[in-house]
Formats: structure tokens, sequence, C-alpha cells
């Protein structure tokens, strides 16, 4: 009886090992998601290598094996292959960006802008983060936020991939024993010291410690570092924009142009228009149907959203746009907001945000009445929180002379009255 069940014993036994050694394999060591809009999966890490398959933005892949930055993936469709794990993402940070976007997509927007040429929507406001999409040509955006982040040159580091198990260690390499050191003669003994050698080191043993040496050393380095010039840090101006199907990511600023009128844009003077509103509609006899306007512009790339706004009106009798009113020298963050028009009045209420010298936020509330523009309120603003638009602090702003400025801006308001009473119908 015991050889008869001997056979079917050892099939029992081979059947269990087999199950219990294929019962890590689907899980694997950790699990990932597909970064960039697309990503070959190479069958091998060799250079010249087939691409078992193409993957998607947001696939989902179980690591099989590490090998430096490059990781074995399985698909959930059982195919195999490697990638480079800078090209994925962590279940935290899929998760992350998931809920940023569920966030981002409901931001209110401040313009639309024209995109002439294919352009890639990343991540994070960085040139070398996953490109998970591309806006084809000849299409609008929605301009949500801005950001003005360092120009990025090196390469991005692994990715933060959580692994369920360890990954399994390189095998060391075997180092064979050579057999000629045991033949070689021994090494002699040191030679003793002179007899006079301590009154030959009382000068050293006297002078100053290596402590002493060493701290010396630290303080000329740190000398000759604070004499060493720093690099400039070089910022690029990137957007945070909507599709219309609902996608949200990063752009480029310099390659998104603001689609307000050409007649209004002119007179940026090469700054970068950040947000423009339309503040009212106007008959034109002879021009036909024209817009007040509203923007902010940003004359170079900085922590902050714009430092400058400006009204336009449009004036029926000389048949142009004029200026209603300007400020510069701002520290100005989004959103701005431009309330919605009343049925029976002409006015028109708009908000902006600005830092204080005190370093806080302050809300300023205007009224545009067609022609003329009126501080109606200055209160205190503290950003919602998670707020992905207005997260960087104010900066110290330059002290302004009030007495000049309440001046100057006295003597625009009284000649723009004096105008207004000459051309205004």
């Amino acid at each position: 009886m015991a050889k008869a069940f001997a056979p079917l014993a050892a099939a029992l036994v081979i059947l269990l090992m087999l199950t219990g050694c294929g019962s890590d394999a689907p899980n694997g060591i950790g699990e990932a998601y597909v970064a960039p809009a697309h990503l070959n999966l190479h069958a091998s890490l060799m250079q010249r290598t087939n691409t078992v398959a193409v993957l998607q933005h947001g696939d989902h892949l179980r690591i099989l094996d590490v090998k430096r930055r490059f990781v074995q993936v399985r698909t959930d469709k059982d195919v195999e292959g490697w990638v480079d794990s800078r090209q994925l993402l962590s279940k935290q940070q899929m998760n992350e960006l998931i809920e940023d976007s569920r966030r981002e997509v409901s931001l209110p927007s401040m313009g639309s802008a024209a995109v002439f040429d294919a352009l890639n929507m990343h991540i994070e406001p960085d040139r070398l983060s996953a490109a998970f999409a591309q806006i084809p040509a000849a299409t609008s955006v929605s301009v949500l936020a801005h950001k003005a982040a360092p120009k990025t040159t090196a390469q991005p580091s692994s990715a933060n991939l959580a692994f369920t198990k360890a990954p399994a260690p390189p095998p060391k390499r075997s180092r064979k024993r050579n057999k000629t050191i045991s033949q070689r003669p021994q090494m002699p003994a040191a030679p003793k010291p002179p007899q006079r050698w301590l009154e030959m080191s009382s000068e050293r043993i006297n002078g100053p410690t290596e402590a002493d040496l060493k701290k010396e050393a630290e303080q000329n380095a740190a000398k000759e570092e604070a004499k060493t010039p720093s690099k400039p840090v070089v910022l690029e101006d990137w957007s945070l924009v909507r599709t219309k199907d609902k996608k949200v990511g990063w752009v480029l600023s310099r390659n998104l142009y603001m689609s307000i009128p050409d007649d209004v844009a002119q007179y940026a003077e090469g700054q970068r228009i950040s947000s423009y509103f339309d503040l009212g509609l106007v008959v034109d006899d002879v021009k036909g149907n024209k817009h007040n306007w509203l923007w902010t512009t940003a004359s170079q790339a900085q922590p902050f959203d714009f430092d400058k706004f400006r009204i336009f009106y449009w004036n029926r009798r000389r048949h142009r746009y004029e200026t209603a009113y300007r400020q510069r020298d701002l520290v100005g963050y989004f959103p701005v907001e431009v309330e919605p028009a009343q049925p029976d009045r002409r006015e028109r209420f708009f908000s902006l945000i600005v830092g204080s010298d005190a370093g806080k936020y302050v809300k300023k509330r205007y009224v545009f009445d067609g022609a003329l523009v009126r501080l109606v309120s200055s209160d205190p603003y503290e950003p919602p929180a998670g707020n992905a638009v207005t997260k960087a602090a104010p900066l110290q702003m330059d002290k302004i002379d009030s007495d000049k400025q309440q001046a100057g801006w006295l003597k625009s308001q009284l000649n723009r009255l004096s105008h207004l009473f000459k051309t205004r119908d």
C-alpha cells in the first residue's frame, strides 16, 4: 500500500510547491502607474529590443524585478516587459494627481488662450516631468493658474515607488583567492623612531592642533565661496490650463496666446498678459460692437501672478480704446473675480488679491461704470486651505510715498473727468 501511494504523495507535494511559489508571482513586489501619455514596454534591457506593448497614461502595473533605475513590470493583461522607473508613478502619487485634477478642473477661468502648435501637458510645472496628454494645434484652452518654476536641466530621480517586498539583491561576484599572495615574502617590521623624536617634535606638539588647522581650512574655504558669485536662478512661467475635454495640466506660458482682441493686445508693450475679462458691451455705429476690458500683465517671470492691471474702455466718439484706469508695482495673485452684470445697472464690480507690506493678503474691490474706476473696499484675505492658485507667500513690496501716489492718482482722475465731459455723449 505504501508503494501505491508514493507516486500520489509525490505529485501532491510538487503541486503544493508550485502553488506556493506562484502565489507571490501575480502580486510582484509592488505596483505603479504609467505617467506619460504613451510608454513603450520593452522585452528586455538590451539596446535593440522589441516593444511588446504601448502603455497609456494611468495604466496599472505590477513590479516584478528591479535593476538600477529600470523595473520589470506586468500589465493587467499579463504582458511583461521593462520600463524606466522615472516614467512611473506610485499609488500615492497617482491618487494625489487624481485628487488635484478633480479640484483644479473647477477653478475659475482667467481667460481663454489659443494654441497654434501641438503642446504637451505636464503633470508638474517642469520640463522633465511626464507629459500625460497633448493639446492639438489650433485649439483653445482656459487658463486657470500661474507658477514661476526654476528651469531644470538635470534628469529627474527615480520614482518614489513603494515595494511590498524588498527587491532581491544583485548576486555577489565570487572572488577567487589569489594563490600567489601566500607565496610573497612577509612585510618587514616598521622601523623604530629616532632616539630624539620627542625633542624633534616639540615644535609640532606646542603648535596648532589638527582640529585648529581643520577649522582654519574650513573658514578659508567659506571665505572663498562667499567671494564667488552665485549663479542666478532662471525662472520659467508655467500656466495651468484646462482643455475642452476637462483635462488639466501645466504648459509653458510662452506657448499660449491670450485670446483678447488685437486692438487691445497691441498695448501690452512686450509684457505677458496673464488674464483678461470682459467688462461689458459697447455699441458703436461706425466700428460695430466693442467691449470694455480688464487685464492683468506680468513684466517677467516672478513668484506672483501679475504686477499690473489696466482697464480699457471704448471711446465711441474717437472710435478707439483708451485707458480708464491702471495700477503698477503690484504683487497680485489669482483668482481675479468679475461679478456678473446686473440687468438694470451699468456698473461692473471686480476684485483682485494683492500682497501687503506686512506679508498678508488684501482683497481689493473696484467698481467700473463704463468710464471711471473707483475703489470700493480693501479687506484682509485668507486663501482657502489647499488652494493651488495662491500657495506662494506674498513678497515684501517696496514702500511708495503715499502723498506722491495720492497726488498722481488725483491728477489722473481730474484729467480723466475733463476728458470725459468733452467726449462722452
